[in-house]
């Protein structure tokens, strides 16, 4: 068989395999329900991770959330001038639809400001959360509110966000907001606008409503090897709390994935990866309970070029090719009303256009 041919006829295979409706699982397969009310939308997002990640975290744990959804695919992640991207335009590409330039955010390819779908909804009256276990003016929080060439414009991605704030959100990165060259103190603004602000978990859990923001640390919070607390999972617990029954729109950000693969850590990308996984597993639960709820698992691109290679039996050996991000194709998961369109393989920039696509059609009158 001629090698073009060859290699046509495996890419079918994958996506039939891809595509198929619902997959066999020993740990009971979820079911989806239809639904005629306004859909809600959780964004669950590990940064860095990669199918090896994925393997790696598997084979510590012998089980993932991810593995029970019934709709997976795979998508392309360059940018719109790079093979290799990175946070800030791939998650523009994802929550705007536009493919753009490495580094920008909220920007097209001509830096043209484009509405990410988190501007779209609150406009629509959605409610909104944010999460992350890095900072909240990182790439990937900042490509919802922000518009920007250079993602590395903290203090000003900090203002963007005072300007469009979420009704809950948590992380670290106070000192963008207090500590300022311009010397303004946001978080005195916004506490001032009736914005309950908290600086650990245990105040977390005297929040009964809505606006919140949780500032953990003063900037980027550690591993949770070096002792970050498990925040990514309790801070969306008490977002699906607080945003229960009203439509809502949640991004949860597994980040310190993507900071392992930069260090060429292998346990600390295995650990990162397994909380983010457990967060997964409780955005789940969460919407097999609520049947206008769409759950979407996403990573925005590789981290570390990492391979696994076979080692005395059972055992692997693993490879970091460099400190830094790889332009190969990574997963996409989906549960809910609306999820068989995210299988495939396709551009990342398509899963905006499917999410607004589903949404509309849900959309009270």
């Amino acid at each position: 068989m001629p090698k073009k041919l060859y290699k046509l006829s495996l890419l079918s295979i994958l996506l039939l395999l891809m595509g198929s409706c619902s997959k066999q699982s020993n740990h009971n397969p979820v079911k989806i329900h239809p639904t005629t009310s306004e859909l809600s939308v959780i964004f669950l997002l590990g940064d860095g991770m990669g199918m090896a990640q994925l393997t790696a975290a598997w084979h510590v744990n012998q089980y993932l959330n991810m593995e029970t959804f019934p709709y997976s695919g795979l998508l392309l992640t360059h940018s719109a001038d790079k093979f290799v991207t990175e946070s800030a335009s791939s998650n523009t590409a994802m929550t705007s639809g536009y493919k753009t330039n490495y580094g920008f955010l909220g920007l097209d390819k001509y830096a043209n400001p484009q509405e990410s779908i988190y501007e779209y909804l609150k406009k629509k009256n959605y409610k909104t959360g944010i999460i992350t276990s890095s900072f909240l003016a990182d790439a990937t929080p900042a490509a919802l509110f922000s518009h920007r060439e250079n993602r590395y414009e903290f203090e000003a991605i900090a203002m963007d966000y005072y300007h469009k704030q979420a009704d809950f959100a948590v992380g670290g990165g106070q000192d963008h907001f207090e500590k300022r060259t311009d010397g303004i103190n946001l978080l005195d603004s916004i506490q001032k606008q009736g914005t309950q602000v908290f600086y650990s978990l245990s105040q977390m859990t005297q929040i009964e409503q809505t606006p919140a923001l949780g500032m953990l640390y003063p900037g980027r919070p550690p591993y949770l090897s070096n002792g970050r607390s498990d925040y990514l999972y309790k801070a969306t617990e008490k977002a699906l709390q607080l945003l229960d029954k009203q439509s809502f729109f949640l991004l949860v950000e597994g980040a310190q994935i993507d900071v392992a693969g930069h260090d060429n850590s292998l346990s600390d990308q295995i650990t990162e990866t397994l909380e983010f996984d457990r967060t997964v597993g409780l955005a789940l639960r969460y919407a097999e309970t609520h049947e206008n709820v769409l759950v979407i698992v996403v990573s925005d691109h590789e981290c570390g070029g990492l391979t696994l290679l076979q080692g005395e039996g059972m055992d692997y050996e693993h490879n970091y090719a460099r400190d830094e991000h790889s332009g190969a194709v990574v997963p996409i998961f989906a549960y809910g009303p609306g999820a068989e369109n995210f299988s495939g393989l396709y551009d990342n920039s398509a899963v905006h256009e499917k999410l607004m696509r589903l949404l509309n059609q849900h959309f009270k009158n």
